[in-house]
C-alpha cells in the first residue's frame, strides 16, 4: 500500500511531505519514526488505474524542455500546457494536465507531482521540492535534466552492448530449430534407406533431431512455463533480491551491472544532497533507483544505520559486497571535508567511466568470439551430416 504523509522533524521547525510504501498505517508510522520524522498526517493513496511508466529517454526530454521553458521566463502553468501538448508519452501528457490543474488550485509543483508516483519518480519530486523551497527551480530542473540524460546515455550503451549477442542467440535458436525439425529428418530418411553404418557424431545428431521432433512441443512449453515462473518469482521481494544478487556475480556482465547500479546511486544521491536534502531523505529517494534489488536492500540498511546515528561512510563500509572500496573511501573523505556531494559525484563519474570502457571492450570482443563459435558449430554439424555421404559414395564407386 502507498501512503502520503506530512511530517515534521524532532525540532518541529521543518515540514516534510511525500509518499512511501508500507503494509499498514502502523508500519508506515514506524518507518517515518525510523527516519526521524513525526507524522502529522497519514493517508492511504487510492488505487490508481494501470499507467505505463514513461521511458527514461522520454522523461529526460520532458525535463530538458521543462528547464528550457522555465529558464526562458515562461509562466509555470503555461509551460505545463506546452509540455502536455508536445510530450510523446501519453502518461506524461495526462499527468501534466492534472498537475497543471492542481497548481491552479493552489498546490506546489512537487506536491502536484506526488499524486503521480508512477510517472514522476521520487528523485524528480524531491529535487523539484528542494528547488521550489530555495527559489532555484530553473537550476534544479537543469541539473535534473543533465542527470536523466546521462542516465539514459549509460543505459543505452549497456543495451547496445547486449543487443548484438541477443540477436545472434535468437537467430541461432531459430536456425537450430529448423535444422533439427526440417533438415536433419531428410538426411535421416536417406541414411535409413541406404542402410549404411553411421559414425557416432551423425548418430548423436539424428538422435537429437528425433528427440526434438517427439518432445519439441514439450520443451517449448517447459521453457515458456519456466520463463513465466522466473518472472513471477522476480516480482516477489525475495526473488528480486536473490536474482539481482546472482546477476551481480555473473562473469563479465556482473561487474558492469554492479558498477552501473552503484554509479547511478552515487550520482542520484549526490544530486539530491547538493540540492539541500538531508541524508535520510536522499537515501530514501535513491533506494530503488539503482535498478537492482540487492543494492536497494543495502541502501535501505545504510538508511537505518544513519537514522540510528552512524556516519554515512561507516554505514557504507558495513556492506563491502555492494559499495566498492573506492566508493566508501571517497565518501569518508567527503564527510571529513564537508564535500560529500562532490566526492560522491566524482566516485560516480569514475564508476561510469569504468562501465563505459568495459562496455566498449565487451562490444569489441564479443563479435569475433561469437563468429568463431558459430563457425565451429556449423563445421561440426556439416561434418556430422556429410561424413556418411562420403562412405556411401565410396561404396557406390566400389560397386
Amino acid at each position: 500500500m502507498r501512503f502520503s504523509y506530512q511530517a515534521t522533524d524532532a525540532s518541529g521547525t521543518q515540514l516534510y511531505q511525500g509518499t512511501l510504501e508500507a503494509g499498514s498505517p502502523r508500519e508506515a508510522r514506524l518507518r517515518l519514526r525510523e527516519m526521524g520524522l513525526y507524522p502529522l498526517r497519514l493517508r492511504r493513496e487510492p488505487f490508481r488505474r494501470f499507467v505505463r511508466r514513461p521511458a527514461l529517454g522520454a522523461l529526460a526530454l520532458y525535463t530538458s524542455q521543462f528547464a528550457t521553458l522555465v529558464a526562458a521566463g515562461v509562466p509555470l502553468t503555461q509551460a505545463l500546457v506546452t509540455l502536455a501538448q508536445e510530450s510523446p508519452s501519453p502518461a506524461l501528457r495526462q499527468a501534466t494536465r492534472e498537475v497543471r490543474e492542481r497548481i491552479e488550485a493552489g498546490e506546489s509543483l512537487a506536491d502536484a507531482m506526488a499524486h503521480h508516483p508512477e510517472v514522476f519518480p521520487p528523485l524528480m519530486r524531491h529535487l523539484i521540492a528542494a528547488g521550489e523551497a530555495g527559489g532555484a527551480l530553473e537550476v534544479t530542473l537543469a541539473r535534473l535534466a543533465e542527470y536523466l540524460e546521462r542516465a539514459e546515455e549509460l543505459n543505452q550503451k549497456i543495451r547496445t552492448a547486449l543487443m548484438y549477442p541477443g540477436f545472434v542467440l535468437a537467430v541461432v535458436g531459430v536456425a537450430l530449430a529448423v535444422l533439427l525439425l526440417v533438415v536433419i529428418p531428410v538426411f535421416a530418411r536417406l541414411y535409413s534407406s541406404a542402410g549404411a553404418a553411421l559414425p557416432w557424431p551423425t548418430q548423436a545428431l539424428l538422435a537429437a533431431s528425433a528427440f526434438a521432433q517427439t518432445y519439441g512441443w514439450l520443451i517449448g512449453l517447459g521453457l515458456l512455463l519456466a520463463g513465466y515462473a522466473l518472472r513471477a518469482y522476480y516480482r516477489t521481494p525475495a526473488g528480486a533480491y536473490r536474482l539481482d544478487r546472482l546477476a551481480l556475480r555473473l562473469p563479465v556482465l556482473g561487474p558492469i551491472l554492479h558498477k552501473a547500479g552503484l554509479g547511478r546511486f552515487g550520482r542520484t544521491f549526490a544530486t539530491l544532497y547538493a540540492s539541500g536534502l538531508p541524508i535520510t531523505q536522499a537515501l530514501e529517494a535513491t533506494r530503488d533507483l539503482a535498478g537492482n534489488a540487492f543494492i536497494a536492500h543495502a541502501v535501505d540498511e545504510v538508511l537505518q544505520s544513519v537514522v540510528r546515528g552512524e556516519s554515512f561512510s561507516a554505514a557504507l563500509a558495513r556492506h563491502p559486497e555492494v559499495f566498492l572500496p573506492v566508493f566508501t573511501r571517497m565518501s569518508a573523505v567527503g564527510e571529513a571535508s564537508g564535500g560529500l556531494d562532490a566526492m560522491l559525484d566524482q566516485a560516480a563519474r569514475h564508476l561510469e567511466r569504468e562501465v563505459d570502457y568495459a562496455v566498449k571492450r565487451l562490444s569489441a570482443s564479443i563479435e569475433p568470439i561469437l563468429t568463431v563459435l558459430l563457425g565451429v558449430g556449423i563445421l561440426l554439424v556439416a561434418l556430422a551430416l556429410y561424413l556418411p555421404l562420403f562412405d556411401l559414395s565410396s561404396l557406390i564407386t566400389q560397386r
